[in-house]
């Protein structure tokens, strides 16, 4: 797998198609908001709510998993492709383990959704999209870890494509269940979780038959030999993925409890919030796609043991990421009535989203670092202090500053996002001393 091209071209090669599968992963939750908003405002609310209760399962799990790239990345660059194929199977395990006590939990979530006051007329239809989507959570589970596998192989495209073809599929089959036909009754919302089941078993589909077939993979023996219970391999798992979903568990984390301080402000601020926070996300991926590529390169040199490899893809990473959040930036900076007016047309809303997009702006750089710096800390297996890191950055320092800001300094919505600002430059900056300290050493081993 070694290439003498330049680092940024590799970086780019597998960078794009991540990037396009996450912008394609996003646009799954968007149709699915859009289709079920025009059936009426009780289905989109039942869509947020059991959304919102389904995202912190979905993202604790993908956290674990996560740890499959560098591991796969590791025994790639030390030429032990003996060992690959197992991990590929203990992430296939994990799916099923995983999706048991996940579908118990979510089809047992109403009485904790009448804890939380929720509208008693959309509890039901939140609690039944919850229980449709749980028929397709292990096709998920097992789409993430064959996703995490193949990407340490540098194998990135077939992300793209399985995430791209499930969106014409997505949009069929959510016309299908919300308004019936062909012997399905209309469900409306409870619908979209029936397609959302259906969407995930063809992303997982398309993931396996790559795995199984691509001609690439033939000499690993991935699914033609089994190896059945693999200890250090699944030891190794939790020991690497369990930090790393906590500390993506804090950083979405965050995000969750502002979304849900703002909601008691005024209808105007909350919509403000809510399209300053989608035009950040969407430009977000970008950056979230280059880090998974640098979790596969800087993974693949530290299982070579090549120092000079480390430092050099995770700072073209860095480098990269930084000159699209310039971009990003200047057009908030320059155009944030234009990105608004594509929300809504409310003067009152547009006025508040351009304050929010500004201070977006501001924090594009920090959110670029920090998440470049998360993926070339995976890559060489440091996960451990690095979410200490997010949990100070985030909650010791981001959250108490906004909340201080936004409800005894009266700033409102953008004392809690001048809090994210604070929260995340101050990971960004951690995260990147955490690996100047590290990529400086000799060995690849993390530091404790």
């Amino acid at each position: 797998m070694k290439s003498t091209t330049p680092e940024w071209r590799e970086l780019l090669k597998l960078g794009l198609p991540a990037i396009a599968a996450q912008l394609a992963q996003m646009a799954l939750g968007v149709i699915d908001t859009m289709m079920a908003g025009s059936v009426n405002a009780e289905s989109l609310a039942a869509i947020a709510v059991g959304t919102n209760l389904l995202n912190p399962v979905q993202v604790f799990i993908m956290g674990i998993f996560l740890a499959l790239n560098p591991m796969v990345a590791h025994l790639a660059g030390a030429n032990q492709k003996d060992k690959i194929s197992s991990l590929f199977q203990q992430g296939l395990l994990l799916a099923v383990l995983f999706a048991i006590p996940c579908i118990i939990l979510l089809r047992n979530t109403a009485d904790f959704m009448e804890m939380l006051d929720i509208q008693s007329s959309i509890i039901p239809l939140a609690h039944g999209y919850l229980t449709a989507c749980t028929w397709g959570l292990v096709f998920f589970f097992g789409f993430l870890a064959l996703r995490f596998c193949n990407e340490g192989l540098f194998s990135t495209k077939i992300v793209m494509v399985a995430s791209l073809a499930a969106l014409p599929f997505n949009v069929v089959c959510n016309y299908w269940f919300i308004w019936g036909g062909l012997g399905i009754p209309a469900m409306g919302a409870v619908g979209v979780g029936y397609a959302t089941s259906l969407v995930w078993f063809v992303m997982f589909s398309c993931m396996l038959l790559h795995t199984a077939f691509a001609k690439r993979f033939a000499d690993l023996n991935i699914l033609s030999r089994w190896h059945g219970l693999d200890w250090p391999h699944l030891k190794e798992i939790f020991k690497i993925g369990l930090p790393m979903a906590v500390s993506v568990g804090m950083e979405v984390g965050i995000f969750a409890v502002v979304g849900l301080s703002i909601a008691s402000y005024p209808i105007a601020i909350i919509a403000a919030h809510q399209i300053a926070m989608n035009i950040a996300s969407l430009a977000f991926m970008v950056p979230l796609g280059l880090s998974i590529a640098i979790t596969a390169r800087v993974g693949f040199y530290a299982g070579a043991n090549e120092p000079l490899g480390i430092r050099t893809a995770g700072y073209h990473g860095v480098w990269m990421a930084l000159v699209f959040a310039c971009f990003s930036a200047l057009a908030m900076f320059t155009l944030p009535e234009l990105l608004t007016g594509f929300y809504t047309k409310d003067p009152d809303v547009i006025a508040h989203a351009t304050s929010l997009i500004l201070l977006a702006a501001i924090f594009q750089l920090s959110d670029g670092t920090q998440v470049s710096m998360m993926g070339a800390l995976r890559g060489v297996k440091d996960t451990q202090i690095p979410m200490i890191i997010t949990v100070i950055a985030y909650w010791g320092i981001g959250f108490p500053l906004g909340y201080y800001l936004a409800e005894w300094q009266q700033m409102s919505a953008q004392g809690y996002w001048i809090g994210l600002i604070a929260g995340l430059s101050a990971s960004a900056l951690l995260l990147s001393v955490r690996f100047y300290r590290i990529s400086k050493l000799p060995q690849t081993a993390p530091l404790s």
